[in-house]
């Protein structure tokens, strides 16, 4: 009993932290202009290195008034799988080490938002140390 009661009260104390912890970044609804402009942002890049035009399928979405960091999937405007044979990924895939994957860290400037860094197809966590490269806050990936 008295076992049960401490994992009450643990759960009832640290129930508020994890509300705090959200409260420091917020996701976008869908449809918004600042979900827009960030995917967009986020887009070229992945877009450039595919040779060819993409939408995310999000997981991750997150916005700070500094930063975003996106995480997702990119897939055809159609929705289709994405052909990584016009890639600079295609030997990666032929290998079957590329993971479909994509995160993207952006900054905000007055003029809209940055690329600070992003990664495609990676096989390990690549957001792991981007906190200490690049000054975000760890707390803002998954």
């Amino acid at each position: 009993m008295l076992r049960v009661l401490s994992l009450w009260v643990l759960i009832v104390l640290l129930a508020p932290l994890q509300a705090v912890a959200d409260a420091r970044f917020s996701t976008p609804k869908m449809g918004s202009a600042e979900r827009k402009a960030v995917l967009d942002a986020a887009r070229v890049p992945v877009e450039k290195d595919l040779g060819q035009d993409i939408v995310f399928q999000v997981k991750t979405l997150r916005v700070t008034p500094e930063w975003a960091f996106v995480y997702g999937t990119p897939k055809r405007p159609d929705g289709k799988a994405i052909d990584y044979s016009k890639s600079i990924y295609a030997q990666d895939v032929k290998d079957g080490s590329f993971n479909e994957g994509a995160a993207v860290l952006l900054a905000r400037e007055a003029a809209g938002w940055r690329l600070v860094t992003y990664s495609v197809g990676f096989g390990d966590v690549v957001w792991d140390s981007w906190d200490e490269e690049f000054g975000a806050p760890a707390w803002l990936w998954p």
